[in-house]
């Protein structure tokens, strides 16, 4: 078996449960993304905790510019790294090789792996603290930097330019763009405003010529493909929501000296849907345009930092939701350093879009009564790719007698590793978080993986991972249908009246045409609700939080994620992050999205979704602290609904306190 070969090369000493499923061939690798099955000696990785990824041995490390860097270490510090001891892919099998040195003496780092990046993207020469060759300073003095993190940024729309018709883009990162020999960026590459003002000037209104000599559309490199070679995209309806200027545009004018940092993810982020392998590039686009916003400043005399609002329209499903994750904590921090400096300092977040997508459930004591709780999960047909259920329980709840069972549909027998205990299990080594692994076979072939960790030493978590439901051409598939997830405390320590396991589903369809062929699994049962499927990155205290409401009425949008309330058919209590505040996200039900620029100047598209609600709030805020305002000023307190303005409770769940006037 692949667990007990695992256990051998001490591969599970640092692996997490998505790392070890998603990396592993004999898993679930075959099922992942093109950019995942590639083979590269390059990682991206997240050191979390205590330490420093450069001692890492054999290998050649980048750590991308850290804002704030003098200060104290932050929870956890996005790196690369490139391995010099002849692997030409970074698997399962040199993990604990190239990982060992981080972890000396039982350290409490835990590296979390994350996706692997193109060699086409590394520069030769890594120089962070060069001076920026191109940038120059705008003509007036700015008053606001707008931070813009999405895929697909149409940077040389005429949406972007400033009344001088010069960009008023000033940086920008794309982290999958074929790499020059030096830059400042450890991966990518990085372009600045008199650069794009030359690509204009050079090409005029062939803009896909320009993304083609600047490297933004590339066949070669799925990771940043040809996404801005069509009619639209999500960055681009983000990024013109946002920052932008024009016909197509929802929403008031922005000051022109308002500048505006950018960072392009990787396609594969928007790709993989299941929150793996994302939280490098995420941190290192949310420290660079920290960094950056400084540049800025500086290079303009500003006597302090300037107002900076970002725009931070993607997470995923399943996740914490308590705001300690790694994402969350880090996010919190730099907000908190940020607004000591700068009190006009904002993350804009979407509350995410599946609220009607029974995605999310609650099991309370009451479940418990008649044995253990049961829950559906229905697994579709045809689905090509994995699909992932989390089960989080209580902090601090006592797990030692708790099991979870997973009962195929009928008609299927797993002949192997149909149930877990949640305990660790003492036979992996003991750094990193404490964690149990269990396969799932029929007929001695893989279908499936039940992990138990106790995640950043806090909350025990249950993951089942599974291969497609579809035949791929690996010879294994997992039946579809309904399989039955079943939680047993087993005579140990029950639930409080007040506590419950809370199940999230990932997301797991087609994001756009991608042609991942994936198909959404979803929960049946009654203890299904939307309140608490939310973005799982969406809960630092700090943060501001979207909610999308229907512009003609103000309702709530059907999607729009909402906050988890415990006990909703009596005495309803909010547990955890609720939305800051509601915009538009749909005209009307009849006409549903907002408008914005399409990817080249001149063209536009709808798009629904929390990420517009999100967007026009940063524009909001961003006019707000240009025009010397408070950067919540004007905000309306009129969003009472026909849908839960019953209860306030419920209603604050939904939308928060206050609608954004736009």
């Amino acid at each position: 078996m692949y667990l007990e070969r695992a256990k051998e090369a001490r591969i599970d000493r640092y692996a997490g449960p998505y790392e070890r499923w998603v990396l592993s061939p004999e898993l679930g690798r075959p099922y992942a993304f093109p950019a995942v099955r590639r083979p590269s000696p390059i990682m991206a990785a997240i050191l979390d905790g205590s330490g420093d990824p450069h001692l890492m041995g054999d290998a050649e490390v980048r750590v991308p510019p850290l804002w704030s860097a003098q200060g104290d270490p932050y929870p956890a510090v996005p790196f690369a790294f490139r391995d010099l001891g002849g692997a030409h892919d970074i698997t399962d099998l040199t993990l604990a090789q190239r990982l060992d040195t981080l972890s000396k003496d039982g350290g409490a780092a835990r590296i979390r792996l994350n996706l692997p990046v193109p060699e086409a993207t590394w520069p030769a020469a890594y120089k962070p603290d060069d001076q920026p060759d191109g940038w120059r300073a705008p003509a007036q003095p700015p008053v606001t930097v707008i931070g813009v993190i999405d895929d697909g940024l149409p940077f040389a729309n005429r949406a972007f330019l400033g009344n001088d018709k010069r960009t008023r883009i000033s940086h920008l990162w794309l982290q999958s763009a074929r790499a020059k020999n030096v830059d400042r960026v450890p991966f990518g590459k990085e372009i600045v405003n008199a650069e794009i003002d030359a690509l204009r000037a050079q090409y005029g209104a062939d803009e896909r010529s320009l993304y083609r000599a600047a490297g933004a559309i590339d066949r070669d490199i799925p990771e940043i493909g040809t996404v801005l070679d069509g009619r639209a995209s999500h960055g681009a309806h983000i990024l013109g929501l946002a920052a932008g200027n024009g016909a197509f545009i929802d929403g008031p004018e922005l000051d022109h000296r308002i500048q505006i940092v950018a960072v392009q993810l990787p396609n594969t982020v928007a790709w993989d849907t299941s929150g793996f392998g994302k939280e490098m590039f995420m941190l290192s686009a949310l420290h660079y345009i920290f960094c950056r916003a400084d540049e800025i400043a500086q290079g303009t005399g500003a006597d302090s930092a300037l107002p900076l609002i970002v725009n931070f329209s993607y997470g995923w499903n399943a996740g914490r939701h308590d705001g300690a994750s790694v994402m969350e904590s880090v996010m919190e921090e730099m907000l908190t350093r940020r607004r000591a400096k700068q009190p006009a300092t904002a993350i804009v977040l979407p509350m995410g879009n599946h609220f009607d997508a029974d995605m999310h459930a609650q099991i309370t004591a009451s479940d418990f009564e008649n044995g253990p709780a049961r829950i559906g999960w229905m697994l579709p047909p045809d689905d090509h790719t994995s699909s992932y259920l989390e089960i989080w329980l209580p902090e601090g709840l006592d797990t030692a007698d708790w099991q979870v069972r997973m009962i195929p549909p009928p008609g299927t027998v797993l002949s192997a590793g149909d149930r877990i205990e949640i305990t660790a299990d003492d036979a992996l080594d003991p750094v990193g978080d404490p964690r149990r692994f269990v396969e799932m076979e029929i007929d001695g072939r893989n279908v499936g993986q039940i992990s138990v960790d106790f995640d950043r030493g806090s909350r025990w978590r249950v993951l089942v991972a599974t291969i497609p439901t579809a035949e791929t051409g690996t010879g294994r598939r997992i039946p579809c249908g309904q399989w039955t997830v079943e939680i047993d405390p087993r005579g140990g320590r029950p639930l409080a009246e007040d506590q419950a396991v809370d199940l999230w589903v990932q997301r797991d369809d087609d994001p756009r045409p991608m042609g991942t062929r994936g198909r959404q699994s979803r929960l049946i049962g009654p203890q299904v609700t939307g309140y608490g499927a939310m973005s799982a990155i969406a809960s630092p205290p700090s943060a501001t939080r979207v909610a999308g409401v229907v512009g003609a009425s103000f309702e709530p949008a059907r999607y729009s994620g909402a906050g988890i309330v415990r006990d909703r058919d009596t005495t309803p209590r909010i547990d955890g992050a609720i939305p800051t505040l509601s915009a538009t996200s749909d005209q009307s039900r009849a006409i549903q999205g907002a408008r914005s620029i399409g990817c080249m100047t001149g063209s536009f598209a709808r798009v629904t979704g929390t990420s517009a609600a999100a967007a026009r709030t940063t524009r909001w805020m961003a006019g707000n602290a240009a025009a010397g305002q408070n950067h919540d000023h004007g905000l309306v307190n009129d969003t009472a609904t026909q849908e839960t303005a019953g209860n306030p409770i419920l209603h604050r769940a939904r939308i928060g306190n206050g609608r954004v006037p736009l």
